[in-house]
């Protein structure tokens, strides 16, 4: 059974990295708990090279809990049941929190993606999530 958990985080942590290259200007990706902590990250913050200082796995995950969290609230406020997924688009590109049990999958995804092909690929990988995480 621990030897099952001591694999979890190398689990999560190839999910996310086939969900990036499947997922064509995937930029970032994460499993976070509801408390904004990740679980996995792809790539590893050390590994995104890139010159924007706030695209890390840190900051992915405190937003991208913080807004499921507020998304799963106004929902149930408006009797409107539970979260599917949430996307948030903006000019740079766009954030996609999918429900992956009792945590979230955080995708950030680039301007010029196909956000038909991300939704796709994010669900499939949020099922996945949860079979890892559903193992003894």
């Amino acid at each position: 059974m621990a030897g099952k958990q001591a694999d979890r985080p190398r689990a999560l942590e190839e999910t996310l990295r086939r969900l990036s290259l499947v997922a064509d200007g995937a930029l970032l990706c994460a499993v976070v708990n509801e408390d904004g902590l990740a679980l996995a990250v792809h790539p590893n913050d050390g590994q995104t090279g890139s010159h924007n200082q706030a695209l890390n796995g840190e900051t992915l995950a405190a937003v991208s809990a913080r807004l499921a969290g507020m998304a799963q609230f106004c929902l149930e406020r408006l009797a409107q049941g539970e979260m599917g997924r949430l996307l948030v688009e903006g000019e740079a590109g766009a954030l996609l929190c999918c429900p992956a049990g009792d945590v979230t999958l955080a995708l950030l995804v680039d301007k010029d993606a196909s956000l038909g092909h991300a939704l796709f690929a994010a669900g499939k990988a949020a099922a996945e999530i949860i079979a890892i995480l559903a193992e003894d």
